[in-house]
């Protein structure tokens, strides 16, 4: 059984160029397009919860077992996306990515039929298994039909995924509570990704030499970064990535970013409905601008880095922490009742937010790993940044239980604490980047030596 998720054996070198050109621009096309639509959707499957929190309520959850179940799929995540890496890094990408849609898309549609706290809390969690199985693996797959001068641009490219999905459930989700009850929510998206899941498997791909075709790197005539990649094995490779201290660095700095991220996409919602006033569907459409800024900040990440900061991406990286900080502050402290102001706070977070993980949540680690780890440095990260995401689950809920206030029968909840924990996210997060200017700068000499 499982064998059947094993990369396949190389077949014979295709040596007519014209036909190996064909069928490398066809595969780039079809396989990037199907990761962007088929791991966006990864993104509907896991953030419902987070825009259907205050119906919830209203039916009887209190705000700890929404935490408890948020965190339970986050941990689920953190683990798994460790362990998946590792293993991508030998799997075939093609079955492993399609079987996680499913997975999640299942578990959904049986919670859209559930109402008991138990059973959100444990198939929550399994979802967050299904989950891990998305993100390290299609870096993965990008790392295998791109070479590594192309790398950074098209991770930038495929980073729009999570900003697609989280944008069409901040609006869509909303859209189908207000229409048809927060079960429909999860029900109607889930029974749409069972569908999705087998178009994405059908038009995903193994790698390159699976289909007798030469390797990124030397399809696209970088011949001695080749021979390097060649001089490790796997193993070799992944051992290196876990004895890399900067690597670490960056999972500490990623475990303040998954703070950050996750308070804003997973309680955002429900804070603007709560402290500043706005109904379901306004709340979400606020929130829809984070992911859309996201996905331009990502797409242009490569571009602002490499034209502007010369490829110094730890400044890049330094610069935008501050910008997601006064976008996350603006959205603390923005008057109640006013969406323009808010709209505005929150797009200034988001695109700080898409630029941003492009290099703590992936490049920053890729650049200082072998190609043939790349699922294990994505792992480690993916570790650290969703243990982060866990704890704010945790940590919110039981803020927001602690700050409840109960007047003639109203229910009213208090966020000062709780934006001041967002906030210290991401002024920690942006400092633990700044020693890696530092790091660079004796490595680089280390070299020369």
């Amino acid at each position: 059984m499982l064998k059947w998720f094993l990369t396949g054996p190389d077949k014979p070198r295709i040596q007519d160029k014209a036909v190996v050109k064909k069928m490398y621009h066809t595969a780039r096309i079809q396989a990037v397009t199907a990761m962007i639509l088929g791991y966006g959707m990864y993104y509907v499957m896991r953030m419902t919860l987070g825009v259907a929190k205050k119906p919830m309520l209203q039916d009887g959850f209190t705000p700890t077992e929404l935490g408890m179940m948020g965190a339970g799929m986050l941990v689920a995540i953190a683990i798994g996306k460790c362990a998946n890496g590792f293993i991508a890094d030998h799997c075939n990408i093609k079955k492993i990515v399609p079987l996680g849609l499913l997975g999640a898309a299942i578990v959904n549609a049986i919670l859209g039929m559930s109402n008991t706290t138990w059973v959100f809390i444990v198939l929550w969690a399994v979802n967050g298994v299904f989950q891990s199985m998305g993100s390290a693996p299609c870096i993965v797959s990008l790392s295998q039909w791109f070479a590594k001068s192309q790398l950074a641009t098209y991770y930038g490219v495929f980073s729009i995924a999570h900003y697609v999905g989280e944008g069409a459930t901040y609006l869509g989700t909303s859209m189908i509570i207000v229409a048809l009850g927060w079960h429909a929510a999860f029900f109607v998206p889930g029974v749409a990704c069972i569908v999705l899941a087998f178009i994405m498997y059908r038009f995903m791909r193994d790698r390159p030499e699976t289909y007798g075709l030469p390797s990124a790197n030397e399809f696209e005539g970088e011949v001695a970064q080749e021979k390097k990649e060649q001089q490790v094995s796997t193993k070799e490779a992944q051992l290196m990535v876990i004895k890399n201290p900067y690597v670490w660095l960056l999972a500490a700095a990623a475990i303040c970013l998954g703070i950050s991220r996750y308070s804003i996409s997973s309680w955002g919602v429900i804070f603007l409905q709560e402290a500043k006033g706005f109904d379901l569907v306004t709340a979400g459409s606020i929130m829809s601008l984070s992911p859309i800024l996201g996905g331009v900040g990502s797409f242009f990440s490569g571009i602002i880095s490499d034209k502007i900061f010369h490829s110094h991406h730890s400044v890049t990286t330094i610069v935008f922490g501050i910008v997601m900080l006064i976008g996350i502050v603006g959205v603390c402290y923005v008057p109640a009742g006013d969406p323009t102001l808010a709209a505005a706070c929150v797009a200034i977070f988001g695109f700080g937010l898409g630029v941003i993980l492009c290099f703590v949540g992936g490049l920053l680690a890729v650049d200082l790993c072998p190609r043939k780890a790349t699922g294990a440095a994505m792992g480690v990260i993916g570790l650290l940044a969703y243990g982060g995401a866990a704890l704010q689950d945790i940590v919110n809920g039981i803020l927001m239980d602690s700050a409840k206030v109960v007047v003639d029968g109203v229910t009213t909840y208090h966020f000062e604490t709780i934006t001041n924990f967002w906030i210290a996210s991401v002024v920690i997060m942006t400092l633990l980047i700044v020693p890696t200017l530092w790091a660079k700068k004796h490595k680089e000499a280390d070299g020369e030596a």
